[in-house]
């Protein structure tokens, strides 16, 4: 639950602060009945790839408020993922991924990429 209030408020943040790049969302051109050009893009293992030292930073970045950015960092810090087999135990400390049916993987994924968006590209 507490993961699912994070990201809504952090969401909501970033929409309300215009801080989301509005090339990835096309729902007001929809609205407003314009063309749109869609691209979409599998990206194989994003969501197993989502760096959390690189979200923190992005939302210190963006200057997140401070509640939800401690919050975030906290969140993120010290997660360990444990495996079983028979009886034997091994754990690691892990800095990327979400969980399978996370709340706030989708959310997650979103500010990380908002950063590549936010790239200046020159062709040579």
């Amino acid at each position: 639950m507490l993961e699912k209030v994070l990201i809504n408020r952090i969401m909501h943040f970033m929409h309300s602060h215009n801080l989301l790049r509005q090339n990835q969302y096309v729902q007001e051109r929809l609205n407003e009945r314009l063309y749109v050009a869609l691209i979409s893009l599998d990206i194989k293992r994003a969501f197993d790839a989502a760096w959390w030292p690189g979200i923190v930073f992005s939302l210190k970045t963006l200057k997140c408020p401070r509640n939800l950015y401690k919050l975030s960092e906290s969140y993120f810090n010290g997660r360990k993922a444990l495996l079983i087999v028979n009886s034997r135990k091994e754990q690691k400390e892990i800095s990327k991924g979400s969980p399978q049916r996370s709340a706030s993987g989708t959310g997650s994924w979103n500010i990380q990429f908002n950063s590549l968006l936010n790239l200046e590209l020159t062709l040579k």
